[in-house]
């Protein structure tokens, strides 16, 4: 009896150990799928941020519009006040002028605010790419480590068996099999 619960102990550990073996790659597995999904959220993200035009932002835009509705109120405040005044069309085209070199003077910075957000939204996600990467280097690393105990696990369990069949007392004599 006891040679069979020997036996049947280590198959046992063997099939439990290419269970095991299984239950981690998935796990395994499904990190790794979740890491690399995440990074590639991550890259889409940065590329769309990166790639954008600052100018073109709805609140931009709006910050624009809104400036263009201002200057061109003044301007027209202004034109109102030159014809009362006896002012000449010269001064009302200097006053349009000044208020389009507003404007493109506010597009510059936009876009100047828009290039260094655009490195820094570079580097944050360059930062979190990487990240994911070790992520993934070191889930793949214990993945292997997990394979290499369940062979072992295995491996121990086959062992345990074959020594519970006491093979070791068979010899050979003259090729054949003799029972010491």
């Amino acid at each position: 009896m006891g040679l069979i619960g020997s036996i049947v102990g280590g198959l046992a550990s063997t099939v439990g150990g290419i269970f095991a073996g299984k239950a981690a790659n998935k796990g395994y597995n499904q990190a790794i799928s979740s890491y690399e999904d995440r990074m590639k959220q991550l890259q889409d993200h940065r590329d769309m941020l990166y790639y954008q035009d600052p100018t073109q932002t709805a609140e931009n835009q709006a910050a624009v519009t809104q400036a263009r509705e201002l200057l061109n109120e003044q301007a027209e405040n202004a034109a109102a006040v030159s014809a009362v005044a006896g002012g000449t069309p010269e001064s009302i085209a200097m006053q349009k002028a000044a208020t389009t070199k507003a404007i493109g003077n506010m597009m510059q910075q936009q876009a100047a605010q828009g290039a260094a957000n655009r490195e820094r939204i570079w580097d944050n996600a360059d930062r979190q790419i990487t990240q994911m990467n070790n992520y993934i280097a070191q889930t793949k690393l214990n993945k292997g480590l997990s394979k290499a105990q369940n062979i072992s696990q295995i491996a121990g369990g086959l062992a345990s068996s074959a020594n519970a069949t006491d093979f070791g007392t068979l010899k050979l004599r003259n090729g054949k099999l003799l029972d010491l």
